[in-house]
């Protein structure tokens, strides 16, 4: 399987993780979530759930509407990318490289999300370096997860076919990594 499929996978499988991490806190007593409503905008969704609204809290990632999935999909993508190089090539990253590879997640995020420059008084407009505590540490949780998450791959522990089955992700096989 090529490089960028696995890639690919992985950053899939990440922007799940980043989706449960993100309903955690709005987890009930009973097991589900407080819900959250929104708009669908995936007509094959829509289509095939009768509905354009999702609770996206109650909802598994891969269950989502392609709309919902997009953010923690590209926020996983571009974690596993920024990361997967140093790391299949035996090298580590250091706390000083994990807060560079931090501040690009960020800023990637605000590429994706350019309406946050629009609000002057919104601190995740703001430069990382700029950032509280609480905000570069959504970031850093990003490259933490990708590290842990390339580290296993690397180790075995991850069934990249199992995955691509479980996100109905359609990849072509290669001869190349």
């Amino acid at each position: 399987m090529s490089e960028e499929n696995i890639k690919l996978i992985l950053g899939y499988d990440l922007g799940s993780e980043l989706h449960d991490a993100w309903r955690a806190p709005r987890k009930l007593e009973d097991g589900t979530y407080e819900p959250r409503i929104k708009k669908s905008k995936d007509e094959d969704w829509n289509l095939a759930h009768l509905t354009d609204e999702v609770d996206i809290a109650n909802t598994d990632f891969k269950d989502l509407p392609s709309n919902w999935q997009e953010e923690n999909l590209e926020a996983g993508k571009t974690a596993i990318n920024l990361v997967f190089d140093q790391l299949m090539s035996g090298k580590s990253l250091s706390a000083e490289e994990i807060e560079e590879l931090s501040s690009a997640v960020h800023d990637a995020w605000i590429e994706r999300n350019s309406w946050v420059l629009d609000d002057p008084e919104n601190i995740q407009g703001k430069p990382y370096q700029e950032l509280p505590e609480e905000e570069k540490a959504k970031d850093r949780d990003h490259i933490t997860q990708a590290i842990s998450k390339v580290e296993d791959y690397k180790s075995g522990l991850i069934d990249l076919d199992e995955l691509k089955e479980k996100y109905n992700i359609n990849v072509e096989k290669s001869k190349t990594m």
